[in-house]
């Protein structure tokens, strides 16, 4: 008797998995902004950032799926060699911190990753949310051109709030004058 029902509990937990299998695909949490994030098991190399033509100058990104341009944009490099590139359209700022960045690399601006980061701000002076990529577990960086004159890239990350609210930047661009 006991046989028989560890064989049907053996056989049910078998198919459970089977039905539960999602053959990979990202999908932590079917209501969250974080399914418009790239896998973070699977990064994207530097082939698969493939969204330039899209982007706008200087800063433009997908917000959760909505399109958002940046009105001006403004580079800085501080004294470690960080690139500080800033987006604003009215209240609305995208920030990337960039360090020793070079042409034609990926880099990570993921969970704790502090050298090459961004943060999204939805109403900056007013009561607003930052969502910043070091806080979510989603987030690259490729540099397609960087010297003297000009710096461009391509990025996208998974931001979070200190409260636990998520925001998904994908297709993100910039390319700004030195």
């Amino acid at each position: 008797m006991k046989k028989g029902f560890y064989s049907i509990l053996l056989f049910a937990g078998i198919c459970c998995a089977f039905v539960a299998c999602n053959k990979g695909a990202y999908n932590a949490n079917t209501v969250d902004n974080s399914n418009l994030a790239v896998n973070p098991l699977s990064p994207l190399t530097a082939d698969q950032f493939d969204w330039a033509a899209g982007g706008k100058d200087p800063v433009s990104a997908n917000i959760n799926g909505v399109p958002w341009t940046a009105s001006a944009g403004s580079w800085a490099l501080d004294t470690s060699g960080g690139n500080i590139i800033i987006g604003t359209f009215g209240a609305k700022r995208m920030y990337l911190y960039l360090n020793q960045v070079y042409e034609g690399n990926v880099y990570p601006m993921s969970y704790k990753q502090y050298a090459q980061n961004a943060v999204w701000s939805d109403s900056v002076g007013v009561v607003y949310n930052s969502y910043y990529s070091y806080f979510g577990n989603s987030g690259e960086v490729y540099i397609s051109h960087n010297d003297s004159a000009s710096i461009t890239g391509l990025f996208y990350f998974k931001g979070v709030t200190t409260s636990g609210e998520v925001v998904a930047i994908t297709n993100g661009y910039f390319h700004l004058l030195k």
